[in-house]
This record gives structure tokens, sequence and C-alpha cells, in this order.
């Protein structure tokens, strides 16, 4: 399949993705006002594979759950195509959507918001399972199950939210998504909220449920170190666009983008020496901060914070080319030595840093 220029697709391993993103833009506002505005999404062709994981990085304003929402419906892509199972989603109603609902969730960010209050865990996770048609004890025991899938006791169906803690939240989280068996789960931000040794054990289950069951999980975090920990692939995202793409371990461990070199730089580290270390080299290599100044509109969005950027940065926008083993949008990929990209031990970040994507299980 050929992907647009610019957009270079990340091709999955299956004859049919369970996900395909092609050529996605997403503008906010409405008339005039949209056009004009620049894309939060611009022209972004990604791949999932059956039992596949692939990670969304960027800073904040990147897009990352922009994407997601597009994927989920609760944002109207301006152009592009969605597909889930080779099905063109991309203009679907949530109405007609909610026919997918078994094949399609997700788990959102905040364990404390995302559960009702008022609502048992029960009537939680038995409420995806009435959408399908399933009621009853029939229901009841399958949220059962779905709780002791994911490490809680099956009567926790009658207590509330608050006699959880935060982990517990999103296991339950977890737990509703999974109860109605779907093939692909959107995961925006799932770990944030946590504290580490929290984060560690439920990105171990979201692993072992994904191996498990063959998932597909889209993984939307900030944190290159956490993407690690469960994606096979990644896609960094800067301002909409994609900046560097591949297999997680060649792109955080050896990075082709300076942007990605920067957000890699920017991780942090449980060791204050290493931090210093990373944070000097980070200031000598010359990058600029976000917000710093307006990005080009023609060009590479990064050329305002990039030490390498030169007037064919600013003219011509960058397309994604392959890199020594990854795909990276940059006019200047080559030169990146020059900026002193952080070696192997450096790019590890923080305590999350084992591979969990193809063999550690």
């Amino acid at each position: 399949m050929t992907a647009p220029a610019g957009a270079t697709a990340l091709t999955a391993t299956a004859a049919t993705p369970a996900l395909e993103i092609r050529d996605l833009v997403v503008r906010y506002g409405s008339g005039r006002k949209a056009r004009q505005a620049p894309p939060a999404i611009d022209r972004v062709s990604f791949d999932i594979a059956p039992g596949e994981t692939v990670g969304l990085v960027g800073e904040s304003g990147s897009g990352k759950s922009t994407i997601g929402k597009a994927v989920l419906g609760l944002q109207r892509p301006t152009s592009g195509t969605v597909k889930l199972h080779g099905q063109d989603i991309t203009a679907m109603s949530l109405k007609q959507r909610s026919r997918l609902v078994a094949d399609l969730r997700v788990v959102f960010q905040d364990p404390y918001s995302s559960l009702n209050p008022a609502r048992t865990i029960g009537q939680t996770l038995v409420e995806p399972l009435r959408l399908m048609g399933i009621k009853g004890p029939q229901a009841v025991e399958k949220a059962r199950a779905g709780l002791e899938s994911v490490g809680l006791p099956a009567d926790a169906v009658d207590r509330y939210p608050s006699q959880f803690s935060g982990g517990q939240r999103q296991r339950i989280a977890i737990a509703r998504a999974l109860v109605c068996e779907p093939k692909v789960v959107v995961l925006d931000e799932p770990v944030s909220a946590l504290d580490l040794s929290t984060q560690a054990q439920v990105l171990n289950l979201l692993a072992d449920l994904r191996d498990q069951r063959g998932l597909a999980f889209l993984f939307i975090a900030h944190d290159l170190g956490v993407v690690r920990f469960l994606s096979q692939r990644t896609v960094v995202l800067y301002r909409g666009q994609v900046m560097e793409t591949g297999p997680v371990e060649a792109v955080s461990q050896a990075p082709r983008h300076p942007y990605t070199v920067a957000l890699t730089a920017a991780a942090p580290v449980p060791r204050p020496a290493e931090q210093r270390a990373r944070r000097t080299a980070r200031e000598a290599a010359g990058f600029g901060t976000a917000g710093a100044a307006a990005p080009s509109a023609t060009g590479c969005p990064f050329v305002p914070r990039c030490p390498l950027a030169t007037d064919v940065c600013v003219t011509e926008r960058p397309p994604l080319r392959l890199v020594e083993g990854t795909e990276a949008a940059c006019h200047h990929a080559e030169r990146l030595k020059d900026l002193g990209a952080p070696h192997r031990s450096q790019a590890r970040g923080g305590p999350l840093h084992r591979g969990r994507g193809a063999a550690d299980a």
C-alpha cells in the first residue's frame, strides 16, 4: 500500500490490520476559522496489527489524544480514513458505532473520574454488556470474571469506586474495557496518574492480557520510557505531524530525529547525577523550549527549536524516510551525531525501561 507524500504508513504485518489510519487530518472549529487554523493532526498514517501495541508519544499538545478521539468517534476527522478490521468507521455516528462496542474499547487516563461514583462496580461493568444484549445473571458472571482477570476479587462487583485505590480503579477500568472481549483497545495515558510501582504493575497486566488475548493496543503516552515498556513500535508526534516511526527499541535507543533526541533527553530518571548530565547535554545541543517561536507554515514544525535547521527546513516539509532502521521526517537526520544523541544507556529513561514489546513477557 502506498502512503501519501509526507505521511509514510507504518505497515503492519497482518494482511488486514486491526486498526488502519490513513492520511488523517483533524482541524478544530468550523467554517473559515477552522480552514485557516493549523491542523491539530496533519496527514498521519499508521497501522496496528492484531496482537500488536503501537505507542503514540509526544509532548502535551502534540496531537496524541486527538488521534485517539478520532479513532473512537469523539472527534470527526477533517479528512483521511480510520478503518477497523478493514471497515471504514471514519464517518460513522456514535449510534452506528454502538454496534462496534465489542470490537473497539478505551481506557482513559484518570482512574478517579472515569468511574461513576454513584454506581457499583458491577453496574459499571454490566453496562457495555447490556448494549450487546447480554443481561441478567450472565452479564453479572462475565463482570465477575472480568474483575478476576485483572487481579481483583469477584465480589468487588458489589462495591463502589471510593472503596478502591487509584491502581485498583485503573484495573477496574481495564476490566470494563475488556469485558466485551474487544480486539482493539485505545489506552489514553493509562498510567500517567499512578505512582511508579503501580505503573509497573498495570503495565505488566496490560502486557499479559494483550499476549493472552491477542489484543491490538493504541498506547498513548508522553513518556518514551513508558511507551518502550509495552510497545513493539512507536510513532513520535510533534504539532500533529509524525517526526519518527519504527521499532520502539530503535527509536528509543538510537533516535534519528532531533525532536526524538530532545524528547528522550528530557525524560526524567531517578538518578540525580544522570539527570543533571542529561540536562547539560540537552542545553549544550541547543534545543529550544516548547512554544519558543511559531512553527514554519510550510516546512518542518520543529524548525524554531532545532539546532540543525537550515533554509530547506523552513520551506520544505521533510518526508518520512528510512534512516538506519527507523523512518524520520528530517532533512538532516544523518547529521544527528553532531548533537551528541543519547547513547543506549542514556536512552533508557526511568525505571520502566524493560521492553515488553516482543520478547519480555
